[in-house]
């Protein structure tokens, strides 16, 4: 059966919003709201007008590996994505440490808790490559947190300031840090500059 372009649009606009709901402990609204705008032009995924604008979003969702969850096979529990190996695992753990300027130790208390049932793995470093994907989610909900936090209060200082998000977002791209190491409304790095900026 074939679709038409509107079908198809009403489709991927489905699944935009399906693979939203299903990565919200990951992706808040903030963020969210973020992506779209960078590859779609709109802060909502109603506003998205043609099948390109939802390609690119899905596109970015693939990328970064939101809301889609790989098949449970034999000898690997379901969820984590088949190409994701420990090196990554371990980058990514590594990356959002950096970000949250977290020691490693606070990574191997995560571990701790999650083998509790089996016997509690003292060291990250000894913890199999399957309860990784839950190190990653358990600090992924603490970074989440604290940029809440700190985008809190980097309002309450660009209002003091009579500045806005706009002024926040030009500082970001002309520090080269937009998009980079993450989009910066998601980077607490990023947002501890801005706040530096604005102290000056």
């Amino acid at each position: 059966m074939a679709f038409l372009p509107a079908d198809q649009l009403k489709r991927r606009i489905v699944a935009i919003r399906t693979r939203r709901h299903q990565a919200a402990d990951v992706l808040d609204d903030v963020a969210y709201r973020t992506l779209l705008q960078r590859t779609a032009g709109v802060t909502s995924s109603t506003a998205i007008r043609t099948l390109a604008q939802a390609e690119k979003v899905l596109a970015e969702f693939d990328r970064r590996g939101i809301g889609k969850t790989a098949k449970a096979t034999k000898g690997r529990a379901g969820g984590r994505p088949h190409n994701l190996s420990r090196v990554d695992m371990l980058q990514k753990i590594e990356a959002l440490l950096a970000d949250m300027e977290l020691p490693w130790a606070y990574a191997d208390s995560i571990a701790r808790r999650q083998t509790k049932q089996a016997g509690g793995i003292e060291r990250l470093a000894w913890v199999p490559d399957d309860d990784l994907v839950g190190v990653i989610a358990a600090l992924h909900r603490q970074k989440l947190k604290r940029i809440n936090e700190s985008l809190a209060a980097l309002k309450v200082e660009l209002g003091r300031r009579s500045l806005n998000m706009e002024w926040a977002r030009c500082q970001a791209e002309d520090m080269g840090r937009l998009d980079s190491p993450w989009p910066w409304l998601e980077c607490l790095q990023t947002q501890r500059l801005l706040l530096a900026r604005l102290a000056a």
